[in-house]
């Protein structure tokens, strides 16, 4: 008996196979962080309509045990609410006495006043109201 032994040649990707798994690749990537980043924009908004809430509780004890609004949220900490940190986006908390109440808000992601991504939880005259 006589064996034919054939030669193999090792065969390697070719560049268009890798160049097509490196964007199929990049697609599963784009998808995951597109919902990781919405996931996290909505997670923002949650944290700082919870703080606003928490703020207006504070700002209600201190209306209820004194008769008179705070002038300010640092006559709060830490009587009546344990620290006054910033937004999830790094900026203060904001405070304004209305005739009515007061309003505790947060300029949101863009930073700036107006916009309409603006978070405000009204108080003073009842429940609270959270607004987006």
């Amino acid at each position: 008996m006589f064996a034919v032994q054939k030669k193999r040649r090792s065969r390697g990707m070719t560049l268009i196979e890798i160049m097509v798994v490196l964007v199929i690749l990049g697609l599963i990537a784009g998808a995951i962080g597109y919902n990781v980043f919405n996931q996290l924009k909505e997670a923002q908004v949650r944290t700082a309509t919870l703080d606003l809430k928490a703020i207006s509780n504070g700002v209600d004890l201190y209306h209820v045990e004194t008769g008179q609004w705070p002038d300010g949220l640092t006559q709060l900490v830490p009587k009546y609410i344990k620290d006054l940190h910033k937004d999830p986006w790094g900026s203060d908390y904001a405070y304004v006495r209305t005739g009515e109440g007061y309003d505790v808000y947060s300029y949101g992601p863009d930073k700036a006043q107006g916009g309409g991504d603006d978070i405000t939880v009204h108080g003073g005259e009842g429940t609270p109201t959270a607004t987006k």
